[in-house]
């Protein structure tokens, strides 16, 4: 079982699901749960950034530093695009050189992509045959684009005890936790022992 397996995946939407791909407590982003080409693929087929095929396509065998380097990008942009999405759950101005790095990604993610139609609708699609080893950034930067223009981003929250981001939909003072199993138990528990 992969670390990230443990959370699933649980922002409520792919690009949060993205930048919650760490098994960090109490704030720290230490522990990166993409440590491989491998577990990034697996992590990207779970979540539906490629499908089953694509996926087989992109893990055959290839140089080595062809994607050591591109997992070093995915992961600068996750890191940038954290912290950006970080200062607007906490209502803060994101730093410019977070938000000049994320909106570098998602032209050059645009610039890969094509435009589809199907069923008088418009979509923007990376081909595994343009964009290669660059397929799961170039098609989390086109998603980006997209998240990034929603109506809901009020609803975006940080866990209370992780980095873990997510949507809450839900009424009254909603969700402090990713997830109530992990953090939310862990919190409660850490309460109980300081009364204690």
């Amino acid at each position: 079982m992969q670390s990230w397996e443990l959370h699933g995946l649980i922002g409520g939407h792919v690009v949060l699901d993205f930048v919650n791909t760490i098994n960090d407590e109490l704030k720290t982003r230490d522990r990166n749960a993409l440590p491989d080409w491998p577990a990034a693929l697996a992590w990207a087929e779970l979540a539906g950034v490629l499908d089953d095929a694509e996926r087989a396509c992109l893990g055959a065998p290839r140089p080595d530093e062809d994607t050591d380097r591109e997992l070093g990008a995915l992961i600068a942009f996750r890191e940038s695009l954290w912290r950006v999405l970080s200062a607007v759950a906490a209502d803060r101005a994101p730093e410019g050189a977070d938000l000049d790095a994320v909106a570098g990604t998602v032209r050059w993610g645009l610039d890969q992509a094509t435009l589809a139609s199907s069923d008088r609708a418009f979509r923007w699609t990376v081909p595994v045959e343009s964009a290669g080893v660059a397929t799961v950034r170039a098609r989390l930067a086109v998603a980006v684009a997209e998240f990034l223009e929603r109506g809901d981003l009020g609803r975006l929250r940080e866990c209370g005890r992780c980095t873990g981001l997510y949507l809450d939909h839900g009424r009254g003072s909603g969700r402090r936790w990713c997830i109530m199993e992990v953090c939310g138990n862990r919190a409660k528990a850490e309460r109980f022992r300081k009364k204690r």
